[in-house]
Formats: C-alpha cells, structure tokens, sequence
C-alpha cells in the first residue's frame, strides 16, 4: 500500500494503483469519500475494476482495461504518487499531487508510437462515495455518504460532493484543464423487499468520467442530445502526441462556497433561472474570475414543434454591473416553450454553458395532464382486470397519485364532471375493492405474498379525503360525508400499530408518509363534519406519532423507509415536525433535505438525490417532488431561503417528466403524456439505453433481477407512480410566489418575476392558481378570497395590494 498525506489530505493507494482512501483531515468523522474497497469485499460485490483510477480504453477498434496492466507505481517526495501504465503504443500515466489546501489529479495519455493512433473512448472511474450502507445506523449514511452533483459542458465541468448531513466540510472537485466529454455511473445494489424485509435495499453508485467518448456507450441518447452532443467525438492522437486532464479537489463549505472556489480557480460564476414558463423572464447574473474575458454569449434554443436549433449572438443584453466588467446580468423574455442553452464564450478560447427551460403555462400542463388520464388511463367497467381502475396497474399506492391528481386538479379549477366521475369510481370499485378484502376497511389485502405495504394506505386515504371535499352535485355514488369518514378509517388503521399483526406492518406504522400532505386538513374536516368519535381518534394517534417522531429525531430514525436511508423518510419526517411545531428537530431533518437537492448549471440535474428506479440519479417525478414540498414546507416553518430556492429548483425539473416540448432526450412526450423517471446519468451504465432519458416501470417488463421482474413483469405504461408530487405542487407553488431579501439586501421573487413600477414592485406570479403572495421576513402573507385568483399584484409602502 502507498500513502500520502500533508495537513489537509490523507490518500491510500492500492497495490495496483488505485485510490482506495481519501480523507480530509479536518473531518471530525474521517469520511473516506471514495469506495472504499473493503466495503466492496464485505458485500461480495466483484468490482474491483470500478475503484478509483482504474480505467477503460477503445483505441483502433479495440478494448483495453487497466485492470489487465501492471502499473508503474511511483512516490515522488513526500507529496506526489505518479501510476503508469503501457499498452503500446499509449502511456496513460495518472498523478495526484498534494498541494498545501488542496488535491491535483492528472491524468495524461501520450502516443509512443511513429503513427497516430484514435481513441474513441478514454473511460475513468472516479466513484466518490455515493453510498447507501446497508447499515440502520442512520449517522453513518448521514456521515459517510455523499450525494454527487455535476456540471458539465465546455472547459469547466465541475462536481460537488456533498455530504448526506449537509456538514461540511464537502468535497468540490473542478476540471481546469482539457474537456469532460461524458459523466456516467453503474450501480451496485441489494433489494430484500421480496423476503418482507425492510429496511429492505441498499447499494452504491460507481462514477465514471469519459475523458474520450464517441458516443457509443449511450448511442440513444447521443443522437438525441443536442445540448451535450458536439462533445461525443473520437481523438486522434498524432505520432508522440499527449494530451492531458487535470482536476483540482478541495474542500467547500456550502453551495456559494462551492461556487466561489470555482471562481478562484478561474470558473466563470453563474446564478440563473432554471425554469419559467412562455412570456416569463429568465434572469441570470454572471460573475467572471480576475483575469477573464468575455468574448460572446450565444443562445441556442429547439423551439418547440420544430425540429430546427435557433442560434442567437446575445452579447448585446448582456448589462455591466461594475466598470471592471467582470460582473454582468442578463434578462431575456422567451414567448416560445422549449429548452435553451446559453454558451459562454471567453476572449482565451474557453466555454461554459447553462442549460434551462421555457414551459408552457403550468395551468396548461396540467389542464393537459388530467385530459390525457380521463381519455387514456381510465377503462370503466368493461376493462377485463380491475375494472374502473387507472392504468397501468399496480399493487403499489403510488399509483393512486393520478386520482389524487385528477381530483385536486378539479377542485381548484372549474370542475371536469366526468374527470370527477372516473375517480369517483375507482375508488369505490377498483381501490376499495383492490386494497381491502370484501372493500373492509379493517382487512388489508396482502398484496405481496404474505404481507401489505403500510405506505400504500398514506394514497389511499389521500383519494378519499379530496373526494370528501369536492361538490356535492359532482359525486354519483356517495355523499362527501361518507368519504371523509373512509378517510379517518384507513388513516387510523395506518397509524395505529395494534392494527396490525405482522411486525413489519407494525414497525411500518411508526414510519412518515405522504399523509402529512393532508392529514391536518382531515382532522378539521371531520370535526367540521360532527365526526368526532374518528376525529378524536385520529388526532390521538397522530400525536402519538408525533411524540414518538421528537423523541427519536436525535437519532434520525425517520431517515429510514423501506430503504436504509430515504429521501421519503427524511423529507415527510421534517415537514411533519414542521407542521407539529417542533422546530429544532425539524431543522435536523432540514439539513438532510438541502444536502438532497441537487444545484448544478443544467435545470434537469437540480433534482432531489435518488438512483433506485432508475440505477443512476435520477429525476424520480413523485419524491422529487415531495421532497421539494417538504423544503417548501421548511422554508415557511423555519424561515431559511435556502429551503425556498432548493424547494423551486426541484421543483421545475420534476416538470422535465411531463414536459412535451423537450427535444433532447430519446422519449418524446405526447401533450399531458408523462414518464415517471428521468436517468440523469450519461451513460447509465447498468442500462445504456436509459441515459439522459425519460422513462417509467415497464422498461423493466423483460429484467432479470427477480424483484424487477416481480414487481414490472406485467407493466405496459410508464407513469404508474405519478401524481402526488402535482398534488404537493398545488398546495404550495401551485398557488404560491414567494419574495425575500438575499444576502446583499436585493429583493428576489421565486416562482415569478419582479418589475420596478410606480414607486413599488409588482410581481407576476407563475403559480397554476395565483391566489397567495408572501415575504416572510416582514410577516406579510396576501391571500386573495377563497376562489379568486390574481397573476399579478403590487407591494408597496410595506403591503401587497391588488393592482388597479
């Protein structure tokens, strides 16, 4: 074993060259932020060939792995370790020197031959420490584990690592010298769910950088991609050619932090808005490193309807913000939906890009969403299997969040009665009849073999509870009174454990849900409606719950669902303490939700971290969005607008499942067709045809792995487990636009845009259903009159006020 160390850093190499231990030393928990290869061995995981530094080369139509090679390992001085290897006629040589704060990893491929030579694909594996433990001690995924999120494009690709706790310190890793073709990642994973076993899954995600890619490791998707596309190309290396890749690893403190270190080492700086819809204003502030110039902006957009790219010198609108000219902002107002790309040009040669979207008005995608599920999800009662369900079927309560959808959708809108209609039916004659045995309410059906899922009851009730709330004149078979009482009973059977006889059942009754996106709403309703013998036995199990949630917050047990450490754990978990005003706990669960939420220079790679369904990170459209409202629901509880701008940001690339104008991914969308998962990985190495794709369960139909093939063997659509995260968006941005003081004392709007008029601010809000406007830091919280709805108002003299 080689190591090398100074105040800063500790490095452990392998006998073959590969970095096995990286830790900084400030780290009070001594987190080794790549994989670390022992833990490989313990799980019996063969991927030994995946560690860092090892690599894959095509060159002349052939393949060579490191793993293959014996290297040359050489330490020079007390602060440089140096791994060759020869395979004629390249030298790939990688070096990692230590300097004072911070870590420089090279990598060099030179052609010893008299004849140039192609390379059409130069792979490294980089896996930073992207870990689910199979492990109930919840601080060590909280500690050891880390979320990895990427900006590529252009001459500054760059990753923050950061760590599961939000504590810093995090690990920043920046490209400073050649191009980073690709970024991909293979997954290694355990799932027991099968064996009733939960928590049941596990597993890590192996990074790999393509210095070299020609696009045949994700040829789907390359063809499509016009945004990262022109990098997929071969390299000719000439006779005694080189070329070379270096990286710089640090440590940062937080996302501006991250940025910042950037900057010093000569990344331009970019704060932009990801997503806004046609005729909103997309705003951007750039900030360049001393010593840069600009040379030209250029937008590129694919105008929705076309199959054209639109090419624009936008130099011009860019404005100086300071007479040294490295500060400049940037307002730009698209009329068209689609997705654009900004590239930056620097007077040197270098380029960076943003990438963002323009959507159509988000009341029109889902006024087309709820079209697409009464015409083509619902079949009635002439449907063979489960008549009067919605499609594609599904024994997993996720896929209720259509209906949810559908009926949320109409209540706060101008009410579809045959949209209404068709929820209304399935849940009497597909949910009821489905879950329970006989349709009671008492006998869940197990639906997994020998045992029921407690988190599909959280869908279930929320069905009920909407359509308890919807006109009376609009339901056809029974009143709202009945469906608010089936609510309390399948949410008292949720809740209580001696409901149960099964201990993974019960064990499951203590864990959160999405039920807190309406269970306080239930418990007025019924006191409303005189059911107060449910009323109170709801409210007391649900404060149960919520003692027993503070009293184990220390110990972040609501991290923990079916899986070892979950998203949908820790998100509902922060927001149920929000909500039960346990604030200092709250904020506990807060941190994991912010160290979640991705920030990256592409809108579709801000998404909350998640890689099950889709064996990479991934946009997944239903905790996406969940957990960016239980952000949302931290920032109005605890007041940090860093909840608010995480909230938003995920929130519009959730979106990216349903938008139909996008044109840089192999799946094309139908108006209000939708895919439950976008692979953020490219390549998906598990799954090549997945990469920078949208995508649902039943690509799964034909898998192997036997929990895959179990679950998805009978699939035939794609958005199964979808709708709720729409639902969250309608009870927060769906009506909501927020304004706050940043850290410089400028008034910023999320989820709309500000104008300067009349001695006051006027703000256009982009909500569905405008009807709420808050600045919390000065108290003031505008709510138009039940019904009404306002895109745009004024705040002036210290008050919002309807424009006139």
């Amino acid at each position: 074993m080689t190591k090398l160390s100074n105040e800063k850093y500790r490095l452990e190499f392998n006998e073959h060259g590969a970095l096995q231990a990286l830790v900084l030393q400030e780290d009070p928990h001594a987190m080794n932020w790549v994989v670390d290869p022992a833990y490989l061995d313990k799980l019996g995981y063969p991927d030994q060939d995946k560690l860092f530094g090892e690599w894959t080369l095509q060159m002349d139509g052939k393949e060579v792995q490191s793993t293959a090679l014996l290297p040359k390992i050489v330490r020079e001085g007390e602060h440089r370790v140096t791994v060759e290897f020869n395979h004629e006629p390249l030298s790939l040589r990688l070096e990692y020197t230590l300097e004072q704060g911070r870590l420089l990893w090279t990598v060099e491929a030179q052609n010893r031959s008299g004849r140039p030579v192609t390379l059409n694909g130069l792979h490294v594996w980089f896996p930073l420490s992207s870990i689910m433990f199979r492990d109930q001690n919840v601080l060590r995924n909280m500690h050891e584990s880390c979320a990895v999120f990427t900006h590529l494009g252009g001459d500054f690709t760059k990753f923050a690592a950061v760590r599961r706790s939000n504590e810093a310190p995090h690990l920043g890793v920046y490209g400073i010298e050649g191009r980073t073709a690709a970024a991909g990642t293979y997954c290694r994973y355990k799932n027991a769910f099968l064996e009733q076993v939960s928590p049941s899954l596990d597993g890590l995600l192996f990074h790999r950088l393509s210095l070299v890619e020609d696009g045949r490791s994700m040829a789907e998707s390359a063809a499509a991609d016009w945004i990262y596309g022109n990098a997929y190309y071969p390299l000719e290396l000439e006779a005694g050619g080189l070329v070379r890749w270096t990286y710089v690893m640090l440590h940062f403190r937080n996302m501006d932090d991250f940025y910042l270190r950037g900057q010093e080492l000569g990344h331009p700086r970019w704060t932009y808005t990801p997503a806004l819809p046609r005729e909103g204003i997309f705003r951007a502030e750039l900030d360049l490193p001393e010593g840069v110039s600009l040379s030209k902006l250029r937008l590129v957009s694919a105008p929705a309807g076309t199959g054209d790219l639109r090419e624009e010198d936008i130099t011009h609108r860019l404005q100086p913000v300071n007479e040294a000219g490295g500060r400049y902002r940037l307002s730009l107002q698209r009329p068209e939906a689609g997705e654009h790309k900004l590239e930056l040009l620097l007077e040197d040669g270098r380029t960076d890009i943003l990438v963002w979207n323009v959507l159509e008005p988000i009341r029109t995608m889902l006024g087309k969403r709820a079209e697409w599920l009464s015409a083509n999800s619902y079949l009635g009662e002439e449907a063979a299997e489960r008549p009067h369900a919605f499609r594609p079927l599904s024994n997993q309560g996720e896929s209720l969040g259509k209906v949810a959808f559908l009926l949320m959708n109409n209540r706060m809108s101008t009410a579809v009665p045959e949209q209404v209609a068709k929820a209304e039916a399935a849940a009497v004659h597909d949910i009821r009849q489905h879950w329970f045995e006989s349709g009671d309410f008492s006998r869940p059906r197990p639906l997994y073999g020998d045992f029921y899922r407690i988190y599909d009851f959280d869908y279930i009730g929320h069905v009920f509870y909407l359509l308890s709330q919807m006109d009376e004149e609009l339901l056809k078979l029974h009143s709202p009174k009945v469906y608010l009482q089936w609510a309390a009973e399948v949410m008292c059977l949720r809740l209580d454990p001696e409901c149960h006889p099964g201990p993974r059942e019960k064990a499951e009754s203590r864990l959160n849900g999405i039920f807190i996106l309406y269970l306080e709403d239930l418990l007025l309703a019924l006191k409303q409606a005189g059911l107060t013998v449910w009323q109170a036995r709801l409210l007391k199990l649900w404060e149960a719950f919520g003692r027993t949630l503070a009293m184990d917050a220390r110990g972040y047990s609501g991290a923990i669902t079916e899986h070892f450490y979950d998203n949908a754990g820790f998100g509902p978990t922060c927001e149920t303490l929000c909500r039960l005003g346990i604030l200092d706990e709250a904020g506990r669960y807060g941190q994991l939700v912010l160290a979640n939420i991705g920030f990256s220079n592409d809108y579709r790679l801000q998404n909350p971290d998640r890689w099950w369904e889709a064996l990479s990170p991934m946009i997944h459209s239903l905790w996406g969005g969940l957990v960016s409202a239980s952000a949302l629901a931290a920032y109005e509880h605890l007041g940090n607008p860093q909840y608010l701008e995480a909230a938003y940001r995920s929130t519009v690339a959730v979106f990216h499942c349903y938008d139909w104008n996008v044109r840089s991914t192999p799946r094309r969308l139908q108006p209000g067709e939708a895919a439950s998962t976008y692979s953020v990985s490219a390549p998906n190495l598990n799954m090549p045809k997945l990469s920078r794709n949208r995508f649902g369960q039943s690509v799964f139909v034909s898998a192997e792995d036997p929990l895959f093939a179990s679950l998805f063997s009978e699939l035939s659509g794609d958005d199964w487990d979808m709708g709720e995260e729409l639902a969250a968006y309608l009870l927060g941005f769906g009506t909501t636009a927020y304004l706050y003081r940043d850290s410089r004392g400028m008034m910023r709007c999320v989820n709309g845009h500000l104008t300067e008029e009349e001695g006051g601010l006027t703000i256009t809000s982009y909500a569905a259903y405008p009807s709420r406007y808050v600045l919390l830091e000065d108290g003031l919280d505008y709510r138009l009159p039940q019904g009404s709805r306002q895109s745009r108002v004024q705040l002036k003299d210290g008050k919002f006020r309807m424009l006139e």
